[in-house]
């Protein structure tokens, strides 16, 4: 079976004297859906158009389906990308800017026709194939760009950020259509987004970007439940994890126990294969789905908003300290804010990093 999967070795990119991808590896293989994920400026996007051949790279390779394809034209990549923007041509109906490439490739009429209904039976547009792109709505319009490239028959689909455009609800049910598409199609498929909502919905492998590195990669829970780094750590996750300073006050028989900065009264014992000396500074990172709230000892926090979403709602306060805090309550229906609440995280759910980001395991 040919293997359709993308594979980078040691890829950069300079711009002038700026290095935005800095020796990246990566391994997509055939048939999986990757997300590259990161803020804006951390090189997920260019990452992107290298592998679509639309920027040169200044060094390693690109391979696609076994094949070195590091020079080769964006046509001849075996690759389809859908872009942010939908780019169709609004004088041109559903079904001509869907048969658009397969036209200019001089495919017979047959095939085409073939190729944009099945297209339009897959992407639930049958009826709007004679439609101009004004008379569709923003999803409809998404699936057309969509469309144009599944004709094409590609080896790797491309998307970048494709959903940005849309609104919140659309959204949603974009990434649901996106998730069957994969599932009908089996085709490698490499999307890049800023929403690590979205990377966690659609990936079987995530790679997290920032600083032209990748960061990790791995299956999405795989980076919730042990990420490698403080970055890693504060960015999978909604609402992010709560970081805080803190120092270690002595070593147990499974690792330290350290005490908060500006806590004097509050210290966590944390499991620890390496623990560090006592003395030492660490952070300590803590989910707000992890934290609960006690009559007992633990954190004090004053909660100033309460986020309340139905099922589930996000308490945001600060410690007394003056460190920032969020805390989840699950089916809680009364309103915390101006209250000071006793919050405690569960144990073996305490991350540990170094001042510098490194994880402490």
């Amino acid at each position: 079976m040919e293997d359709t999967g993308v594979h980078l070795r040691g890829v950069t990119k300079d711009f002038g004297a700026v290095q935005v991808i800095r020796g990246v590896d990566i391994d997509i293989e055939r048939g999986q859906f990757a997300v590259f994920v990161g803020p804006s400026g951390c090189g997920k996007s260019t990452l992107l158009r290298m592998i679509a051949g639309l920027e040169e790279t200044s060094g390693g390779k690109i391979i696609i389906s076994d094949r070195d394809v590091t020079d080769f034209d964006p046509a001849d990549r075996g690759v389809a990308m859908v872009f942010q923007s939908y780019a169709l041509y609004p004088h041109l109906s559903v079904f001509e800017n869907m048969a658009f490439s397969l036209r200019l490739a001089k495919r017979p009429k047959a095939e085409v026709k073939d190729k944009v209904v099945e297209a339009a039976q897959i992407l639930q547009l049958t009826d709007h194939l004679d439609k101009k792109p004004s008379q569709l709505s923003g999803g409809q319009r998404q699936r057309v760009a969509i469309g144009r490239a599944i004709v094409r028959d590609p080896d790797v689909f491309l998307f970048d950020e494709p959903l940005s455009n849309l609104d919140a609800e659309l959204r949603v049910a974009m990434r649901l259509e996106l998730a069957r598409l994969h599932q009908k199609l089996g085709a490698t498929m490499i999307y890049v987004t800023h929403d690590q909502v979205e990377a966690m919905t659609l990936a079987d492998v995530i790679f997290v970007l920032q600083g032209g590195y990748v960061q990790q990669s791995g299956a999405p829970l795989d980076l919730y439940d042990d990420p490698s780094n403080r970055f890693v750590a504060g960015f999978i996750g909604s609402p992010s994890m709560n970081f805080f300073n803190a120092t270690v006050e002595d070593r147990t028989d499974t690792g330290i126990r350290a005490r908060l900065e500006g806590q004097p009264d509050v210290a966590f014992d944390v499991d620890l294969t390496a623990p560090p000396d006592p003395g030492a500074t660490v952070v300590l990172g803590m989910r707000p789905e992890h934290l609960v709230v006690t009559e007992g000892e633990g954190m004090r926090v004053t909660v100033d908003v309460a986020e309340e979403l139905g099922g589930v709602s996000y308490q945001h306060g600060t410690l007394d300290g003056g460190d920032p805090v969020i805390f989840q309550q699950t089916g809680a229906r009364h309103n915390m804010h101006g209250t000071v609440q006793t919050v405690t995280p569960q144990t073996d759910r305490i991350f540990a990093f170094t001042p510098e980001g490194d994880r402490i395991r």
